[in-house]
């Protein structure tokens, strides 16, 4: 069985019922009997900072997405052998779905600003008169210039 979207708010509720006594969820909360899940998508498992894993996590090497933490998330044990955490696991496919969704809205990290991504691109770096602000960059590189207004970005052509 796959991973399906599934609904957030019932998710939220099933973690409030059967993770948060052992999980947190917010950047910078910290550790409990488990590990804050913060960040959780694209990492390996056994990898979240300065909480001491089994062997059997660290070991096991999968990296966390919605397929594998929905496989996990019906009997952890199953899952990785040797692992500490005592949760039975969540049967239904619809509850592992909704807890996953709610996972995947409430532990991501935050993107970087758009601003440091499109700077970081030479040729876009023409904030500074319209000719690049790093001396590395040639200008006839600078072919777009960004101009941001709140929250829009707007790249707009020099030439």
């Amino acid at each position: 069985m796959s991973f399906a979207s599934g609904d957030s708010a019932a998710g939220a509720s099933l973690f409030k019922t059967r993770c948060a006594q052992c999980h947190t969820v917010g950047a910078g909360e910290p550790h409990k009997v488990g590990p804050n899940l913060h960040g959780i998508f694209g990492r390996k498992s056994g990898q979240s900072e300065g909480f001491s894993y089994t062997a059997a996590n660290v070991n096991k090497g999968v990296t966390w997405e919605e397929q594998t933490l929905f496989e996990y998330l019906e009997n952890p044990k199953k899952y990785i052998p040797g692992t500490k955490m005592a949760f039975a696991g969540l049967k239904k496919a619809k509850d592992r779905n909704d807890l996953v969704t709610y996972l995947k809205q409430s532990v991501r990290l935050p993107s970087p600003p758009a601003f440091q991504i499109l700077t970081s691109l030479p040729f876009l770096d023409c904030l500074d008169g319209f000719a690049p602000s790093r001396p590395d960059t040639p200008r006839t590189a600078s072919i777009m210039c960004l101009s941001m207004d709140l929250d829009t970005i707007r790249l707009r052509p020099i030439i």
